[in-house]
């Protein structure tokens, strides 16, 4: 039975599986700021929803593409399709959502992290599809 995409991950460096990690963590910190308070009133934010939802529908999708091409470099596609957007729109919110709150700081911070995962998927999937379609690891 071929492993999963979490069993092809665990066989990379160790400094690839810490950023994956960090990958999660900054994406699942939104939970803690899907409510905040404005105007006095609890009241949900949607850009930690957009977050989540992004994370959940990129991993879904990544799992689903890694079934059909294997651990390749085209995986970073999930991220580009899903986080992008998400990413484009809280960069151009950033204004509005101020920067001395925490959710300010966690916004900002996923920017950084999540930006940086963007810039190195895109030159993933481009290499792709200019033929590097060399598999990633001994599992696929």
């Amino acid at each position: 039975m071929p492993p999963t995409l979490n069993e092809a991950i665990a066989t990379e460096p160790l400094w690839l599986q810490a950023w994956v990690f960090l990958l999660v963590v900054v994406n699942v910190t939104a939970l803690l700021f899907v409510v905040g308070r404005e105007d006095g009133r609890w009241r949900p934010r949607w850009e930690p929803i957009a977050i989540l939802l992004s994370f959940v529908a990129s991993s879904a999708f990544m799992g689903w593409l890694y079934q059909q091409v294997g651990y390749v470099r085209l995986l970073g596609l999930a991220h580009l399709l899903f986080w992008g957007p998400v990413w484009a729109w809280l960069l151009m919110r950033r204004r509005a959502i101020g920067t001395a709150s925490w959710f300010a700081r966690y916004v900002r911070a996923y920017l950084i992290v999540a930006g940086t995962s963007l810039a190195i998927d895109a030159v993933d999937v481009v290499r792709y599809l200019l033929g590097d379609r060399e598999l990633l690891n001994r599992w696929s």
